[in-house]
């Protein structure tokens, strides 16, 4: 596949998750704002009473299963950047929010439980992520100043 139509693919899928997270927020009762560029750190705006969060959406087709590996996984690419990946800033982003589309699948995720440039979450209640699974709740948390 030529490299412009991954990259179409990518962005397509990307899109298709940011309008699924901003319908699962509208329905929490939160009001969204986008950025009006795409060099914007975070991909959504938004705010609920005296609560702001700017929040960067990572989206999946669905469960990989990677050769040698014991278990599929979700994965999430939780970097940016074109030629050089870097980690996001605390400074610019407060939630990352995972979309898998395959089915229908959320985890809300406060900054600091990102701690790598690849997100894998397996299935199953033992999964460390399992505790951001529908995690809605999280985004009604006041603010803590680390």
């Amino acid at each position: 596949m030529p490299k412009s139509t991954q990259t179409k693919n990518r962005r397509a899928i990307g899109q298709r998750g940011e309008l699924l997270v901003a319908e699962k927020l509208l329905e929490h009762g939160w009001d969204i704002a986008h950025p009006l560029s795409d060099s914007s750190s975070f991909d959504l705006l938004i705010s609920k009473g005296d609560k702001i969060w700017r929040i960067q959406i990572k989206t999946t087709q669905g469960l990989i299963m990677y050769k040698g590996s014991s278990s599929p996984n979700f994965q999430f690419q939780t970097n940016h950047g074109c030629k050089v990946k870097s980690m996001y800033d605390k400074s610019l982003v407060d939630f990352f929010i995972f979309c898998a589309l395959d089915c229908m699948k959320f985890w809300v995720l406060p900054f600091v439980a990102v701690r790598s440039m690849t997100t894998k979450i397996y299935g199953g209640r033992n999964c460390k992520f399992a505790i951001y699974a529908n995690a809605w709740e999280l985004l009604s948390i006041p603010r803590s100043e680390d």
